[in-house]
């Protein structure tokens, strides 16, 4: 049941925010396009995950927002 909500809040999302960019997605390229913005989002929020810690590689946020430097 969750799922659909949130299947749903996201095609709502993606319809409203292609509707006021005026951009046409035509109906037989909607499911895909709608898949691939869904996984963008995924991934997106998978990049915002700050519990990289001290020994992780540069460029991932440490607790507190701080990224990692090159070489330490």
């Amino acid at each position: 049941m969750a799922a659909d909500v949130t299947a749903a809040a996201t095609e709502a999302e993606f319809d409203a925010f292609t509707a006021r960019l005026g951009i046409d997605v035509p109906a037989d390229l909607k499911g895909g396009v709608l898949r691939g913005y869904q996984g963008l989002r995924a991934m997106a929020e998978l990049l915002r995950d700050t519990d990289a810690g001290p020994g992780d590689p540069p460029g991932h946020e440490r607790p507190g927002g701080k990224r990692g430097a090159p070489g330490g």
